[in-house]
């Protein structure tokens, strides 16, 4: 046998992904506010080549998305307020369903996802229902490994599902939040300076600062001057 590593095909695999999961999008997304909006900003404004770390991580979501609902594809996305929300899967009740692969310990409490559940409460407020489903596949389990001498095998991966139930005025503060970062990130698209991160951050996603990549951060934290953008004309 004769053993080589294929990096052209290895290329076409990866060009395969990336056209699936980072087809240009347009307009402002629930998921452009839910998260660090200088970041969202610099996204759209100055766009980075997708990391090949990324693009694999997406494509473990991508695919075990399929595998669990046997569908192909979104649910057809739906704008309201300016603000465009996709759904994974959306029930024949109704409600929303959301899918998540994660590396996170089945251990982890589910309620410390805090952007998830803004993210569920937008996807029941633009579908008009007050139910939703999680499901969060645990692709390590709770990163538990064989002890030496036992027989026991530990569980990778596991899989959690959850019920959530939200009044109609909890929906109605995710989305007022959500309507007031639009219009921060807004401002920042039409040529405004980059937000302090207290603002730009939402609660307790501090952690976003260590996967933003290098130049961004350098813009955030001022290490490099942020490119100064025309004014739109009033």
């Amino acid at each position: 046998m004769i053993l080589t590593e294929d990096n052209e095909f290895k290329g076409q695999l990866i060009a395969k992904i990336a056209e699936r999961e980072f087809t240009e999008r347009t307009g402002i997304h629930s998921s452009d506010v839910n998260y660090c909006l200088n970041k969202s900003a610099m996204r759209k404004l100055f766009p980075l080549p997708v990391d090949e770390d990324d693009l694999l991580l997406f494509s473990m979501g991508w695919s075990t998305q399929r595998w669990l609902t046997g569908k192909e594809e979104d649910a057809p996305s739906l704008t309201k307020d300016g603000i465009t929300v996709t759904c994974d899967v959306i029930k024949t009740d109704g409600s929303p369903w959301e899918l998540k692969s994660t590396y996170q310990s089945s251990k982890r409490p589910i309620t410390d996802n805090t952007h998830w559940f803004r993210q569920i409460m937008a996807q029941c407020f633009v579908t008009g229902a007050t139910s939703a489903h999680l499901s969060r596949l645990e692709i390590m389990g709770d990163w538990s490994f064989p002890k030496k001498g036992s027989t026991e095998r530990p569980k990778h991966p596991t899989l959690h599902a959850y019920r959530l139930e939200f009044t109609p005025e909890e929906l109605a503060r995710n989305w007022e939040w959500m309507q007031e970062r639009k219009g921060l990130l807004q401002k920042l698209l039409d040529g405004g300076e980059l937000l302090p991160k207290v603002i730009a951050l939402p609660p307790a996603q501090e952690y976003e600062c260590e996967r933003c990549p290098r130049l961004y951060r350098e813009y955030c934290e001022g290490q490099v001057k942020y490119p100064a953008l025309p004014k739109k004309e009033s």
